[in-house]
């Protein structure tokens, strides 16, 4: 096993520095190319699909990844959650975990994503922490911590005594060790008994004095992978995360199943495992901890323990609220100790960790690793893991403001050769996230972590919805993440929110990086400098950026619109200065390509000068309604643009879905030499744009302009705006009527949730309180709730500027 080990980590070593991925080289033109269309395949971005429980099926899983491919993801992780309901009322009582009804599914699951020329992937055990699973025995394989009991006695005769057995189940004993009472503790007090003591009883000739006697052994923490589906919760246990025989026994029964029935799927749809960020809270021992602290540091950790607990300086982590050890306030002595055993600690979990990525890299897998604590200091240290994993992955929540795990990210990846830096993307708890969600939200977290140098989104979260489509929303991960999903309201319109994410993806992966500060992220390949460039204020701004670039001409690549131009720029001898005017939570991409795009357009803010506004509010619109919900369309007249939440016809007060705005309007003058920039004013919650027939663009923040000059004819046009709100008014409109299924406040968070799926849902029966529109188990509002502004509130005008 020692041999074996050796050479797996001679050759993890050796995959720091080879990419992980096969990657040819693009250039400037290719990226252009890509930029203004659609980026490939592998720039896009995943999800976090969540199964939870027994609730898939296969029509759900075709659906999802048919919906996932439509809107432009292109990979899929699955994690098996739990159902949090009462698991004897589920539709698939046979699907559970890794039963063959499970296997199945996940075979179809591949199948499929085949078909689409999608990627799986899969979190390596039950629940999104951390590693292990039932086939952990935790007496053997099981996390540890070291514990001790202590029992005083008066020397000077022969003792015969019990010692009290530590705490903890599957105790072991390590070694019994006496201390006298003195003053100032030293290690000339301290005397090994251990050869004294069997079966739990100490036999000495105690000498003079007082003495402590420590019972000195180690427990299994019973820490279980969490949060998992129903029926495993109770037998997953979290894996000795420094046992090399522990290691092997998680990732063979993690890998075996997988080569066993997937092999023609492993290594091209079938890519990847995933292990999420550490919360299997403390391990301060492993069997041969012993031995292996005695090994790198040449002393016995055992007595040393005992020592700094006689100074008052307990240094052991418990197992079970994590390592949360003040050493400021050890004595120098304690401090000096602490500092090998976390040394010890690290180096062996370092080990294992490289240890099961190997295993994955020879069964065909890549591994994506978001190494560092959450909700709690992992015991080893994150810079160092960032170089194991294949893909080191962070996270980011909808309110960050920098990526967990310090935020180095973009420099760690260019210390170990990593090209892309993955991110378990918009993360949210029931604070933030209440299916109130708009596109909108996601622009400035996003371009946060762009910043950081993050390259590839993984969002959170994807219920896998088995629900037929009478049930709507129907289904998501309980009250935990943005609602991403194809029962979405506005699902169809986030093509344009994933191919923003796909262009700034394919940019982000090109070169190293080089350096970056809170506003410009700087990259470099032999054929291109790029700046990625935010604004992070509240305000928007206009302000001249310097880049360190000398010869070349700078383009800007702007994402959000897929528009590639050239713009005005100064030089001094080591620089270009090119001003930059930013909307609030705007970036943009400043490039400096060896040679000229042919595609890029020539827009210099000196080139058009204002003219006339055309005022589209007067005339009335007409507005047909597409509800989300199983409701059918109508169509209403609006004389003027109003929010729909302040309306007294209820099918629109509590509307939730698409309605399409529609107008004609009339060009009298000549359009020749002049830009049209259509203005929607204010958009609650995003709008798609359609005139004279041909699709202009979605506008999924603010400020809703778009240039128009393109579209527009002389005489008569044809305007349609498509906007889309978010679930909340539907919800509340709910509310206003009795719940027809049994549910509770969870105590965990405070928020109601169904105990279990009625039993209307399980017959397939009619809906007893048929005022209800929606179906969600978990929900947010009651009928005093506040409506969500919606709709096109406007001013709605035509800005027509005229070339020079």
């Amino acid at each position: 096993m020692k041999k074996e080990l050796k050479r797996i980590l001679i050759l993890s070593c050796l995959a720091i520095y080879l990419s992980p991925f096969a990657f040819s080289q693009e250039t400037p033109a290719s990226l252009a190319t890509q930029f203004v269309g659609q980026p490939a395949d592998t720039y896009k971005a995943g999800v976090f699909w969540h199964w939870m429980g027994t609730m898939y099926n296969r029509e759900g899983i075709t659906k999802d990844l048919e919906a996932m491919k439509a809107v432009g993801l292109n990979s899929a992780f699955i994690f098996n959650a739990p159902l949090w309901l009462d698991p004897d009322k589920t539709l698939y009582p046979q699907n559970t975990y890794r039963s063959e009804a499970y296997w199945d599914a996940v075979g179809f699951a591949l199948s499929e994503a085949g078909r689409l020329n999608m990627e799986i992937g899969l979190h390596n055990c039950p629940g999104w922490s951390t590693t292990g699973g039932p086939w952990i025995d935790p007496e053997t394989d099981g996390m540890k911590a070291a514990t001790f009991s202590t029992t005083s006695v008066s020397g000077g005769k022969k003792i015969n005594i019990d010692l009290p057995l530590p705490k903890g189940d599957f105790y072991k004993d390590v070694a019994v060790y006496a201390v006298a009472k003195t003053e100032k503790p030293s290690q000339d007090g301290i005397v090994d008994v251990t050869d004294k003591f069997s079966k739990g009883k100490l036999d000495w000739d105690t000498p003079q004095g007082e003495w402590t006697i420590y019972r000195f052994g180690y427990f299994s923490t019973m820490q279980n992978t969490h949060p998992t589906p129903e029926e495993v919760q109770k037998t997953s246990f979290e894996s000795d995360k420094m046992s090399v025989a522990a290691t092997v026994k998680h990732w063979n029964n993690m890998i075996k199943p997988l080569t066993e029935r997937f092999k023609p799927y492993i290594g091209n749809t079938f890519k990847y495992l995933w292990i999420d960020s550490y919360e299997a809270w403390g391990q301060s021992w492993t069997p041969d901890f012993r031995e292996k602290f005695i090994e790198m540091k040449g002393y016995d950790p055992v007595p040393q323990i005992i020592m700094a607990h006689q100074r008052g300086d307990n240094v052991l982590d418990d197992g079970t609220k994590g390592l949360k050890i003040d050493a400021r306030a050890f004595q120098p002595e304690s401090q000096a100790f602490l500092a090998d055993y976390k040394e010890v600690t690290n180096r062996l979990f370092q080990n294992c960790w490289r240890l099961g990525a190997e295993m994955l890299r020879q069964a065909g897998f890549k591994l994506i690793w978001e190494p560092y604590g959450s909700i709690i200091a992992a015991p080893f240290d994150m810079k160092e893991a960032e170089s194991i994993p294949d893909v080191p992955a962070t996270e980011f929540w909808l309110h960050s403001r920098e990526p967990s795990g310090g935020g180095d990210f973009a420099q760690a990846a260019a210390r170990y050769n990593k090209r892309v830096v993955a991110a378990e993307a918009f993360t949210g708890m029931e604070a933030v996230a209440w299916f109130n969600e708009t596109p909108a939200m996601l622009k400035r977290p996003a371009d946060m972590a762009f910043n950081y140098g993050v390259n590839k989104f993984v969002l959170h979260s994807w219920a896998l919805n088995p629900l037929p489509d009478k049930y709507l929303p129907g289904w998501a991960f309980a009250h935990y993440g943005t609602h991403f999903g194809r029962t979405q309201t506005w699902h169809e319109a986030s093509k344009a929110v994933f191919t923003y994410f796909a262009r700034c993806q394919m940019l982000l992966q090109q070169g190293t990086f080089v350096e970056r500060d809170e506003t410009v992220l700087h990259r470099r390949t032999p054929d291109m400098e790029l700046f990625f460039v935010r604004n992070n204020g509240k305000e928007a701004l206009e302000k001249d950026f310097s880049f360190s670039v000398t010869k070349r001409v700078p383009e800007i690549w702007n994402a959000y619109t897929g528009k590639i131009y050239r713009t005005d720029y100064a030089r001094t001898d080591n620089n270009c200065i090119v001003k930059l005017k930013l909307e609030k939570d705007e970036s943009v991409f400043v490039v400096f390509p060896s040679q000229p795009t042919a595609i890029a357009e020539t827009c210099t803010a000196s080139s058009l000068q204002n003219g006339k506004a055309i005022d589209l509010e007067n005339g009335g619109w007409v507005v047909n309604f597409f509800p989300k919900t199983a409701d059918k369309p109508f169509k209403r007249v609006f004389s003027k643009l109003i929010d729909w939440a302040t309306s007294l016809d209820k099918n629109i007060k509590y509307f939730s879905g698409t309605a399409v705005y529609g107008k004609d309007f009339e060009l009298k003058t000549p359009i020749a030499n002049q830009q049209f920039i259509l203005d929607l004013g204010n958009v609650k919650d995003l709008a798609e744009v359609e005139l004279n027939g041909q699709k202009v663009a979605a506008l999924w923040v603010a400020p809703f302009r778009v240039n128009i000059t393109n579209f527009v004819k002389e005489g008569v046009n044809s305007l349609k705006i498509k906007v889309t709100n978010t679930w909340q008014n539907a919800m509340i409109g709910d509310e206003q009527y009795p719940r027809d299924f049994d549910w509770a406040v969870r105590e965990w968070n405070n928020l109601p949730a169904m105990t279990a799926l009625p039993d209307w849902v399980l017959n397939d029966q009619p809906r007893p309180e048929r005022r209800r529109k929606t179906f969600i188990p978990w929900f947010y509002y009651d009928k005093n709730s506040p409506l969500e502004v919606s709709g096109l509130l406007g001013t709605v005008s035509i800005d027509v500027l005229n070339n020079n």
